[in-house]
């Protein structure tokens, strides 16, 4: 999954504090960690390939799937399968759980390929060449196949770890940048995760909360959400939110959130005035200081 260093969520926060699209500045940490994987994996691959004296798929199996020194979860990605795909299908992804099914997709991947006789067939050729401190090796079209689809694989972990964690990394950061503009004190903050009052049948969590003039901690949710997906927004009523934050929103959206008295700030496209001045009417309404 992918790990936000704190430059990336600084320059997303600055992003959508100033309503542009912070989108890029993920896709270009996602492409930057996949080209970092990229280069590393063929260092590896040209090691391997030179230290093996088998002819066959051995090499790649004993130094990319069960070397003892491989990590569960990398093991998977060069046998094509990832650990969160591994833990939704087995229910686990223990380190046994993982290796056992790295090797055993690595066996299918290996006679899947060899079933196609691609190797044979003189109408495709793919030969992948790769040359580190002026040593070469040549990957046969199985051996390219294999590695294009650790690749691919790692590629959509990368991206799927990236967006699924972008809005939790960012939205306390976001909160307490936002809150430090409106010069709101930081003994009327509470960036702790804390839960609704115990008395409830249900608890959920929520991350921020602002203190007003009459002593009540009100309850913030920021969503990096766009228009098409509006259901994100229905997490504001499942949480008792008071002041809603999002990326974007849609007329549905607000509307929702005005017939629920939610205070609403919507950031993409608005400049950062505009974003400020906003959020200083809303805590007016809410009379926090």
């Amino acid at each position: 999954m992918m790990r936000f260093e704190r430059k990336i969520v600084d320059k997303t926060v600055n992003r959508l504090l100033n309503g542009e699209d912070y989108r890029s500045e993920i896709v270009n940490n996602i492409n930057a960690q996949f080209f970092d994987f990229s280069v590393n994996f063929f260092k590896e691959i040209v090691k391997a390939k030179l230290n093996s004296n088998s002819i066959d798929l051995e090499w790649y199996k004993e130094n990319f799937i069960t070397k003892g020194n491989i990590l569960p979860e990398d093991a998977a990605i060069y046998a094509g399968m990832n650990k969160k795909t591994i833990n939704n299908i087995h229910g686990s992804a223990t380190k046994e759980i993982v290796l056992n099914v790295a090797k055993s997709n690595f066996n299918y991947l290996s006679s899947l390929i060899n079933e196609l006789n691609l190797d044979n067939n003189e109408k495709l050729l793919i030969q992948i060449k790769i040359t580190y401190n002026d040593i070469s090796v040549e990957l046969s079209l199985t051996e390219s196949l294999l590695v294009i689809n650790a690749l691919a694989t790692k590629k959509l972990a990368i991206r799927g770890g990236a967006w699924s964690s972008i809005g939790k990394k960012v939205e306390k950061p976001l909160m307490l940048k936002l809150c430090e503009l409106c010069n709101i004190r930081k003994e009327q903050i509470n960036s702790e995760v804390f839960k609704k009052d115990g008395s409830l049948d249900f608890d959920r969590e929520v991350d921020f909360k602002i203190l007003n003039k009459d002593n009540i901690w009100l309850r913030c949710e920021v969503k990096l959400m766009g228009k098409g997906n509006p259901e994100s927004a229905d997490v504001i009523f499942a949480r008792d939110t008071n002041i809603f934050i999002a990326d974007t929103l849609s007329e549905q959206n607000k509307k929702q959130c005005l017939s629920n008295n939610v205070e609403y700030l919507e950031l993409k496209n608005h400049s950062n005035k505009d974003i400020i001045n906003n959020f200083n009417e809303i805590l007016k309404k809410l009379n926090i200081k």
